[in-house]
């Protein structure tokens, strides 16, 4: 009689192959998030006036600002974490992070954002138009990612934090749109006849990132939640 032996190595190669799979996206994630953060954190650690990026003389519309950037900060950094799966195989820490996301990142900075917007006229009104509209979708989606989880409704919180999260990780979208839109503006400057009329110019690339940034990112994150439930969607309903 004869017995085949099958070596352990290629028993487990496809499962270390499907967890690589799933680490290297939350890495690049990761990156994504913290090395615009650092580049931003270097105007407001620590806090100066003078060396805002959004130029403010009101002392609190700049304390609004800061504390609008820091708690933004919790969002930008925890947020990949809550999609770690190691992590979220761990309850415990995946709820206290979840939990500093929204309370200490996500709630505060919707709110935070909106006062701030109304006060920095800087950048246009078409920009604080869109900070608005995305406060509230982000201030909403975190809220209806929160009342599932407590319902215990776990794919529908799932799907609500993917959402949510796309918004979070529009000021990075936001960041990298500005060069292809501020190309975009300059090849059409004469055609628009703004000049050399730089405030104008600033508007212009302002409000075209600050709409562009959060609506593709939650059109991404649509597409995405269609491809990966919605065929489970479908046949719950049928």
């Amino acid at each position: 009689m004869t017995t085949t032996v099958v070596p352990p190595a290629k028993a487990t190669r496809g499962p270390e192959r499907r967890r690589r799979g799933r680490t290297w996206p939350l890495v690049l994630l990761a990156v994504l998030c913290v090395a615009p953060l650092v580049y931003l954190l270097t105007a407001y650690v620590p806090p100066e006036m003078s060396r805002s990026r959004v130029p403010e003389t009101d002392t609190f519309a700049y304390v609004l600002l800061v504390a609008h950037i820091f708690t933004a900060s919790v969002a930008l950094i925890a947020g990949p974490l809550q999609f770690w799966p190691w992590l979220r195989r761990r309850g415990k820490a995946h709820r206290w992070i979840g939990r500093a996301y929204l309370f200490a990142g996500v709630f505060p900075s919707a709110v935070l954002s909106i006062p701030v917007s109304v006060q920095t006229s800087t950048f246009g009104v078409s920009s604080q138009l869109a900070t608005g509209v995305f406060s509230v979708v982000w201030f909403g989606t975190a809220y209806a990612a929160y009342r599932a989880a407590r319902r215990r409704r776990y794919a529908d919180h799932r799907q609500w934090m993917i959402r949510n999260f796309a918004l979070t990780f529009g000021k990075v979208t936001n960041t990298l749109l500005q060069v292809p839109v501020y190309l975009l503006v300059a090849a059409q400057d004469g055609a628009l006849g703004r000049g050399d009329d730089t405030t104008l110019i600033t508007h212009d690339i302002a409000g075209t990132t600050s709409w562009l940034a959060f609506v593709l990112n939650l059109l991404i994150a649509e597409w995405y939640l269609q491809r990966r439930y919605g065929s489970l969607r479908a046949s719950r309903v049928s």
